[in-house]
């Protein structure tokens, strides 16, 4: 095995073990798949776009910074972790809206919203997966590096950008037995009396989840 393609089997591993790191993506998606899923397959196709959805916004990332190097990436850093925080926020409130639709057309006999259809749909998770992937965290920093320093010192952007994107298709399948682990549980859950208070726990916590993602970075609280 040549040097290129060790480097890039690392970066799988490296992908793998990322999942182990406990971080707000893990929880986003977790509030997610309890709030949404009611099968434990809807549950496994919810992190694997999210996953999916991360890896293509490292993938860029990673392409520009092998081009341009990582200089401008601690100057962005703030604010790509303020707007996603803002972006989460927002999908939590998004969330809660949805329920109390939902809840209410039940109870009248009318067409529940389809509010929560459309934030369940593979466009949205794919893009909810992109908006946490941009405010990189410390291993992801460091995969960037790593991508950016391969690149410069081969010569091969396209090695740089391939780096990060086995990376980011590591991780994607390290989340997979999150996706069992909470798909299992909401499938618990979804048979017991406490099945309605769900949604609208899981929304709340989405909510307060954003708000401080959005506080930290100002306060400098390190994530």
């Amino acid at each position: 095995m040549d040097i290129a393609n060790l480097g890039l089997a690392a970066a799988f591993i490296v992908g793998l073990a990322h999942t182990l790191e406990p971080c707000e993506d893990k929880a986003v998606i977790s509030l997610f798949v309890f709030w949404a899923a009611k099968k434990l397959v809807h549950a496994i196709g919810l992190v694997v776009l999210y996953g999916l959805g991360m890896a293509l916004v490292d993938t860029i990332m990673g392409f520009i910074l092998s081009y341009v190097g990582v200089k401008w990436l601690e100057t962005i850093k703030t604010p790509l972790e303020i707007t996603a925080g803002a972006i989460t926020l927002v999908f939590g409130v998004f969330m809660l809206w949805g329920g109390e639709l939902a809840h209410i057309g039940h109870h009248h006999g009318e067409a529940a919203s389809d509010t929560k259809s459309k934030l369940t749909r593979w466009y949205t998770i794919l893009g909810l997966g992109m908006v946490r992937g941009l405010p990189p965290c410390p291993i992801e920093v460091a995969v960037l590096i790593w991508a950016a320093s391969t690149a410069a010192s081969t010569g091969k952007v396209w090695l740089g950008t391939a780096t990060v994107f086995v990376f980011g298709l590591g991780t994607t399948i390290g989340l997979i037995p999150l996706g069992l682990v909470m798909g299992s549980l909401t499938s618990v859950i979804s048979k017991s009396r406490y099945e309605r208070f769900v949604p609208t726990i899981a929304a709340i916590l989405m909510i307060g989840f954003g708000l401080f993602l959005v506080l930290a970075p100002i306060f400098g609280i390190e994530l």
